[in-house]
């Protein structure tokens, strides 16, 4: 069969996009021509033209039977709404209230009071080949061919299913200029399962559906494939796939290796040796001392912290040792990826130390010495995991978490202690927050590489529909709209700087590199080359006025934001566990 058949009829087979026609199928000639009727009698009063009846007369069969039990009437009714091309939540609901109460007494529904909250329950069950059909139906697997190239926003990825590249709400979408390049370069990468790691290795994860899982993988197994690859609004990459993807957990990362496979040369050897200690949790030592750890060890008596990838690395070894050529992809990430941009843009030498910027011979974990200062000053010692959590969501402006987290006193202590250590990212964090607009409903920036960011501003909220029949109704609903909650800007801009990067990395690197945000995957013969890359691209990032630039076009004013220091470059190419 061709192939581009082949993955066509694969995605009409497991796309829930085919809920609709599999319904549809299931309920011709059940149901009384009376009852469809007045079903579309409804439709008719109602519809506002932008749709057709007919498709909303499909959608609502489809909604109300696809699933066996009551659904909240608000979801019900929005949702029709929103079929019925209303794009506004609240006016959507008012239009999908109305054609559920118009069309309760055809008898395809009944309307429950359960617990004061009212629920639209199916009178019809559909019969069991249907179900079946319908619990087959999820989220799209890798594709067994290319990936349909992006050269807009709406036309890449799939043969059968259409989504944007953007991902999220409706709120999300847009059609400004993306980095199409590196989607498409991420999306030529070919992979497959490694069958030895699936024939020796046991799943882990219990929240992974074993039936579908299995699915996936007797589709795939001994079939090179592709991941479709999207952006989010800021402009940070992901792979789509169920389980089997690079998102996944140990197992399912595990389970992928490249098609395209390389000799490990001598260095990839000794590069093999730091990944064997990575997974063994020796990740803060040096290079050198991973290596040689790595050559000294009985790789049987390893107490491992990732066991299902270090044995994996081991066998890469082997492979390698005996002559093969391997599939198998080591990952290094950065160390404290937000808190090295923010010492870049500031160009902090004291931020940049922390995470590592700037000493080539000093491994440093900026966590741990939060915590110790932090100690320093308390009777009861704070854990390193709590000051890393505190301290990752402070840099996400929050200040509930650090305060659930840490009492009083603690708190106090990690704010001064943070003054102290970090004052570029604090400076960083201060200036951002200073350009939200509270008068605008997104903020937009266009990056150095042309990749267009827009973030909306999106709030929830909760209300009442009072219906003299069924008295009122709670209501929660999202909308965009201006807004004070300024703490969301400093995350997403960081994220976006983030996100350019990696596209950088992308682009730079001419062999084949995948990568989970700050963490990168490859061949082991490129960890040097991946290092250079990166440290490379921060240098820049650390010479250039890049926050200037983003927060001129977020404010639409000139800003001038005052750097700590301008010679921070130097430093940062010299440095070597940037990426550890």
């Amino acid at each position: 069969m061709n192939t581009a058949i082949e993955q066509y009829m694969l995605e009409t087979s497991w796309s829930t996009r085919m809920t609709d026609e599999i319904v549809l199928e299931a309920i011709q000639g059940e149901f009384p021509f009376s009852m469809e009727l007045g079903i579309l009698e409804a439709i008719t009063d109602l519809n506002r033209g932008t749709v057709s009846n007919k498709e909303i007369y499909i959608k609502l069969f489809s909604i109300i039977l696809k699933d066996k039990v009551a659904r909240p009437i608000q979801a019900i009714a929005t949702q029709l709404g929103h079929i019925a091309g209303i794009k506004d939540s609240a006016e959507a609901f008012e239009w999908g209230i109305l054609l559920v109460k118009e069309c309760r007494n055809s008898g395809l529904y009944v309307l429950q009071d359960i617990d004061d909250e009212w629920y639209v329950h199916p009178n019809f069950t559909l019969d069991k080949k249907t179900k079946q059909k319908l619990a087959k139906l999820q989220y799209l697997p890798p594709m067994k061919v290319m990936p349909i190239k992006w050269t807009t926003n709406h036309n890449g990825g799939w043969f059968f299913e259409t989504k944007h590249l953007v991902l999220g709400s409706r709120f999300t979408k847009h059609d400004e200029p993306l980095a199409y390049d590196v989607i498409n370069k991420l999306q030529s990468i070919q992979w497959e399962i490694d069958s030895i790691t699936y024939k020796l290795e046991k799943q882990t994860n219990r929240v992974m559906n074993k039936k579908k899982f299995l699915r996936v993988i007797n589709e795939y197994l001994g079939v090179p494939f592709h991941f479709v690859w999207r952006y989010d609004s800021r402009g940070r990459s992901y792979s789509s796939g169920y389980d089997l993807n690079l998102q996944s957990n140990e197992y399912g990362k595990s389970l992928l290796s490249l098609h395209e496979k390389e000799f490990i040369a001598d260095n990839g050897v000794a590069n093999l040796y730091i990944a064997i200690a990575n997974h063994a949790g020796k990740g803060n030592l040096t290079w050198q001392e991973r290596m040689d750890w790595g050559r000294r060890q009985n790789y049987g008596l390893i107490d491992w912290k990732e066991p299902i990838l270090g044995r994996k690395a081991v066998r890469a070894l082997v492979d390698t040792c005996e002559g093969r050529p391997s599939g198998y992809v080591m990952s290094v990430d950065a160390t404290s990826s937000g808190l090295q941009v923010m010492a870049a843009v500031s160009g902090c030498r004291k931020t940049a130390e922390l995470v590592n910027m700037v000493d080539p011979t000093t491994r440093r974990d900026v966590y741990t010495e939060i915590a110790d200062l932090m100690n320093a000053q308390l009777p009861k010692p704070v854990p390193r995991k709590i000051a890393k959590q505190v301290a990752m969501t402070h840099y996400y402006n929050s200040k509930a978490t650090p305060k659930a987290l840490l009492k009083k006193h603690e708190l106090s202590v990690f704010y001064e202690v943070i003054e102290g250590l970090l004052p570029g990212a604090e400076s960083v964090m201060e200036a951002i927050n200073e350009c939200w607009n509270p008068e605008a409903d997104h903020h937009t920036w266009v990056m150095p590489d042309g990749h267009t960011v827009y973030v909306p501003v999106v709030e929830a909220i909760n209300g009442t529909y009072a219906d003299l029949e069924l008295g009122e109704i709670p209501l929660r609903w999202y909308h965009q709209t201006n807004s004070d909650n300024y703490r969301s800007l400093c995350p997403n801009v960081v994220h976006s700087i983030d996100g350019y990067i990696a596209r950088e990395m992308v682009r730079r690197c001419d062999f084949q590199l995948s990568h989970v945000h700050d963490c990168f995957v490859f061949n082991p013969n490129h960890l040097q080359e991946v290092t250079k890359t990166y440290r490379e691209i921060m240098a820049e990032i650390a010479n250039s006025y890049l926050l200037n630039d983003i927060l001129s076009q977020i404010t639409g004013t000139n800003v001038q934001y005052t750097k700590k220091s301008t010679n921070l470059a130097l430093d940062i190419l010299n440095s070597n566990y940037m990426l550890s």
